[in-house]
């Protein structure tokens, strides 16, 4: 990875916090902390590492990716947005009637979403039917998934 490369990911990353902040701010609630820990994550996995197609989401040889903890779905919108699966406008109608952007993700509803979760924890096994799919495919399909925790 060049210094070229870190810097464009870098913006990503500050790309995807300032619009979380202001999708969060415009709710008037969420879990900033939670969004805020998996930012670098994303820009790295949706900026280089990851094999999309925000043209065609379902795009079977894409790489997914599942957010187990779904309290950070603001983040993974916001990187979706800028990533172009949808505009970035439509970041101010989060978790408001009618939108397409639920306070957790929702693969049905939101574009680019590979698997809806909200319960911790649950995103592991959503992750592994994935992984296995793939492998009985014979596909070379990568999953990667975020976890979080409850203390």
């Amino acid at each position: 990875m060049t210094t070229i490369d870190i810097r464009e990911l870098r913006q990503l990353a500050q790309a995807i916090r300032l619009e979380t902040l202001k999708a969060l701010t415009a709710l008037g609630f969420g879990h900033y902390g939670g969004c805020m820990s998996v930012v670098e994550t994303l820009a790295v996995l949706y900026g280089e590492v990851m094999r999309i197609d925000p043209g065609d989401p379902d795009w079977p040889l894409r790489d997914n990716f599942v957010l187990s903890k779904g309290h950070a779905g603001p983040a993974l919108y916001s990187t979706l947005a800028l990533k172009g699966y949808f505009p970035q406008a439509e970041l101010q109608t989060l978790n408001q009637n009618g939108t397409r952007l639920p306070s957790h993700p929702d693969r049905l509803r939101t574009r680019g979403v590979d698997a809806t979760t909200g319960s911790l924890g649950q995103g592991v096994s959503i992750a592994a039917g994935m992984a296995l799919s793939h492998r009985l495919a014979q596909r070379d399909n990568r999953v990667f998934c975020i976890l979080g925790t409850v203390s």
